[in-house]
């Protein structure tokens, strides 16, 4: 039974008043929740409340106005680091940004920066040092403005440098464990440098929970370098290499759960896409519409010497049987298409053509159209999020 005021007036129990304010709260962007917390004490510890904090982010991620994609430009050898970054609303790259958040922890040259990956409004960088191997990566809830500097593993013997290595990385939720981790697999390459496929590579858990890292004994497929981590059915993707097939051939999958690697073979009708004399080729693993994608792009010399692309877009339809692949679209670019940034929400393509200019592609219209964006720039997607670091 409720209670009384001392108007005499109906009291809400507790437990209910708090059950009431939370699913009014959860619908508020992150920002005036972080002014609200100053409102008193209770709200305080409600909005602080680590259940809280999830239910907001569980409404966030099914509302599209909570969804965000940043654009952080890392510079490259000649450009500096800079220290801001675009935040764009879900419709559309074409109109102008949101708003410009400075980037807490970029530092000058002689280092740059990479996204390892995003996840529940969460991103993960990695520093890269000149000689390939960076000291340091970094969690960042731009939202709140918070990030954890993480320093990365040395080596396991003092004898040893970890000068020269290179790494490949993947930010992803366990919900067994209800923890973010990151998988870090280190490779000392001497004959290629562009694939894991020179002696056994060492792979390193880092959990955000714990603030620590561990070592995991596993057989690692050969990831190919340079390309972030797609992460779906509790499973982060790269493309693997394959010296039958031009060097490309499967998809190396890690199962965050079971903690172990295995690879997907790709079929005859995909690796047909490639052409040996071809003046570059493309190949990139990405998430649509809750599918399993790849982006192939295959250069061509066209008239007058200018040079095209034809792309084209294959998805698994059913995750984990290679039968179920299927050609969803094919296109022509004109220039190469060098890089591919994936599917944002609105489901556009974005291409980065000649390292000069982003473009995003419409599959419905088939129009391309031009981005504001600058082409060593990052993108990567975000939710409103409150998880505290």
């Amino acid at each position: 039974m409720s209670s009384s005021d001392g108007d005499g007036g109906p009291k809400l129990p507790h437990d209910v008043a708090v059950e009431i304010l939370k699913r009014l709260l959860k619908r508020l962007p992150a920002r005036s929740l972080l002014q609200f917390r100053c409102v008193c004490r209770s709200w305080r510890s409600t909005i602080d409340d680590p259940r809280f904090v999830a239910l907001h982010s569980n409404h966030s991620a099914l509302d599209p106005s909570n969804r965000y994609l940043v654009c952080l430009d890392f510079g490259d050898d000649l450009d500096p680091v800079q220290n801001t970054c675009s935040l764009f609303s879900n419709g559309s790259l074409t109109l102008p940004f949101q708003s410009q958040i400075e980037i807490p922890f970029v530092t000058p040259h002689p280092n740059c920066y990479a996204v390892v990956g995003s996840c529940d409004g969460l991103i993960c960088v990695s520093e890269i040092s000149s000689n390939g191997y960076g000291q340091m990566m970094y969690v960042w809830n731009l939202f709140t403005r918070k990030h954890r500097a993480v320093r990365l593993p040395g080596p396991k013997q003092q004898n040893l440098s970890m000068e020269g290595a290179r790494v490949v990385q993947g930010f992803y939720f366990d919900a067994k464990s209800n923890d973010y981790n990151v998988v870090s697999i280190f490779l000392f390459p001497d004959l290629h440098p562009f694939c894991l496929r020179n002696g056994k590579p060492r792979v390193e858990i880092y959990s955000l929970g714990t603030d620590s890292w561990r070592t995991l004994e596993c057989e690692v497929p050969a990831i190919r370098l340079g390309k972030r981590a797609v992460f779906l059915n509790g499973n982060l993707h790269w493309y693997a290499t394959n010296r039958k097939r031009l060097g490309f051939g499967s998809i190396a999958s890690f199962d965050v759960t079971g903690e172990v690697f295995d690879e997907m073979v790709l079929p005859e009708e995909m690796l047909d896409d490639l052409d040996i004399d071809s003046t570059h080729l493309e190949f990139s693993v990405a998430v649509l519409n809750d599918l399993l994608a790849v982006f192939i792009s295959v250069g061509k010399e066209a008239a007058h010497s200018d040079l095209n692309s034809v792309c084209s877009v294959w998805v698994m339809r059913d995750y984990g049987v290679p039968e179920s692949w299927t050609k969803l679209y094919t296109f022509e670019v004109s220039g190469q298409a060098l890089a591919f940034d994936g599917f944002p929400w609105n489901g556009e393509l974005l291409i980065d053509i000649n390292f000069e200019k982003r473009v995003s592609w419409n599959p419905i219209t088939g129009q391309f159209s031009n981005l504001p964006l600058l082409a060593n720039s990052e993108l990567v997607p975000v939710v409103e999020s409150l998880f505290s670091l």
